[in-house]
């Protein structure tokens, strides 16, 4: 369970499911704003299952408002408390590596596209 206490971040969830008979991996892309304005759709907490990729972004048009003066850098950002269950152990935790985004999008239709798109966000192999 993610908890907003300041600020905004765009999530994009992937939810690596079977999409059909198949067993083909069509990954499933969601996507929430963190945030304290609920008549926009944003939410102060969400919840995240077990399995599911998640990243976090601040939005662009925050990012677009520093940028162009109209807000403080310091002013930008976000702040959030994540809260776990019993049964999470921080061992199986797993940083996204480029063979595993490659992996889940391999069969999807615009699996090349999503890997360009997605593969900054990924943490570099040490």
């Amino acid at each position: 369970m993610h908890v907003l206490h300041q600020g905004r971040a765009r999530y994009t969830l992937i939810n690596p499911r079977p999409s059909d008979a198949t067993g083909k991996w069509t990954p499933e892309m969601t996507y929430a704003t963190m945030g304290e304005n609920q008549q926009t759709g944003e939410t102060r907490q969400l919840f995240v299952a077990g399995g599911v990729w998640k990243m976090s972004t601040i939005p662009d048009e925050d990012l677009n408002l520093v940028k162009e003066s109209k807000a403080k850098g310091e002013k930008v950002g976000c702040l959030i408390s994540e809260v776990v269950t019993p049964g999470f152990v921080w061992q199986d935790h797993e940083w996204m590596t480029m063979d595993t985004l490659k992996e889940l999008f391999k069969d999807a239709e615009n699996g090349e596209e999503m890997i360009e798109k997605l593969s900054k966000f990924v943490r570099p192999v040490e």
